[in-house]
């Protein structure tokens, strides 16, 4: 009997049940409707499957032929999806290609993790073993802006598990076999481009399993509550007594002794990245407490000594662009706006054999604005990767 398409332990969520084992049965209840972005991104990766078929068969095609038109979720493709999946499928060609093992891709493929529990299977983007090399690569294609690492990334941890199996790749085979996980983010900035990768020993992987697989088998038997940075995912945040308890620790702390920190650099950038994990957690319960309490107040719910009220959207015109653009022209105003595709668009659509070349001539013509300043890892900059090269 096929399995249904989405498990109780899904991959996808392994960073919120492989730390915290009651997060499946907190969010049992809750619905978990579709977002704008979470649309997008289902349809960013309908067409990155689309081209890699493509692809395999020996087709020439690219994501921006897909422009206009409706992926199977309804949404109708834009620029920026079949950019994004453009930057994915590059990198996945861009490796096949290399190592001549196109045919043996693995695309939007379902795998089971029967060794973390029979509850566990999922869908991967992208994957490819390469015995012979004794290396396994899999990918990940991510739409948002948040920045996501594939070190020690659960869901990549939770795929590797299940390719292990579907491989037979044996406790002797792992010690000797690389896996290379790569994390595609076309539209979150990072210093040395939109792809992150991860690599090391499959065997290395066991300490992770064995913690999937324990917290796996504590969701089903005797489920507990753990806050951390993983909450600000978990859909129960709103009602998790556990994420109260742990935020109202991080608001206020009363009648402590007087002492006054005096904190190293280190100190610091430990202390920056608890906060930020603490402020994220404390936004998404923000936000879930707002909507529950929007939803009591609509419903008639007098208690709260709240109201709702509507507030004016942006400004927009109610016609059609050809009569907007004449009502304007009549006080000499001339709105029309010409648009040409953007560099990263423009060498997406063209054939593959001259792209290199077209991407030569550009770099003359393009260019990087720089932004505001912003914090960075230090080892992630672009100064210490670029001395990092050999």
């Amino acid at each position: 009997m096929p399995l249904p398409e989405h498990a109780p332990l899904a991959p996808s969520s392994a960073p919120q049940w492989g730390h915290c084992s009651g997060s499946m049965l907190a969010q049992a209840d809750i619905p978990n409707p579709d977002t704008e972005q979470t649309r997008e991104g289902t349809a960013a990766h309908w067409v990155m499957a689309e081209v890699l078929e493509a692809a395999k068969r020996g087709e020439d095609t690219h994501a921006a032929a897909f422009i206009g038109k409706t992926a199977p979720n309804g949404v109708i493709i834009d620029d920026k999806m079949a950019e994004g999946a453009q930057v994915m499928c590059d990198d996945v060609l861009s490796v096949c290609e290399r190592l001549n093992c196109l045919d043996r891709l693995l695309i939007e493929y379902r795998v089971s993790m029967q060794r973390i529990h029979p509850q566990n299977w999922g869908t991967l983007d992208a994957a490819v073993y390469l015995p012979e090399r004794r290396t396994l690569f899999i990918w990940d294609y991510k739409h948002g802006h948040r920045d996501c690492q594939p070190k020690d990334n659960l869901q990549l941890v939770d795929y590797m598990a299940g390719l292990v199996e579907k491989y037979e790749i044996d406790g002797a085979t792992d010690q000797v076999t690389t896996f290379v996980a790569r994390i595609v983010q076309p539209f979150c900035y990072y210093a040395d481009g939109p792809v992150k990768e991860w690599s090391a020993k499959l065997s290395d992987l066991r300490a992770h399993w064995n913690i999937l697989a324990g917290k796996a088998a504590e969701a089903f038997s005797n489920p507990k509550l753990t806050t951390g940075s993983h909450c600000r995912d978990c859909r129960a945040v709103g009602k998790c007594s556990a994420t109260r308890k742990a935020r109202y620790n991080f608001i206020e702390l009363a009648n402590e002794p007087y002492e006054m920190d005096a904190m190293s650099g280190p100190d610091l950038r430990i202390e920056r990245q608890i906060l930020q994990d603490g402020v994220a957690v404390a936004k998404a319960r923000l936000e879930a407490i707002e909507d529950e309490l929007r939803h009591r107040v609509t419903q008639g719910d007098t208690t709260t000594g709240l109201t709702v009220q509507s507030k004016a959207g942006r400004l927009e015109w109610s016609c059609e662009p050809a009569k907007a653009r004449a009502l304007c022209a009549q006080f000499g105003v001339d709105i029309t706006k010409d648009a040409v595709l953007t560099p990263t668009q423009s060498k997406s659509a063209a054939p593959k054999e001259v792209r290199p070349l077209l991407e030569q001539v550009m770099a003359d013509y393009t260019r990087r604005p720089a932004g505001s300043l912003k914090l960075v890892e230090a080892e992630n900059s672009i100064g210490a990767r670029a001395f990092k090269r050999k």
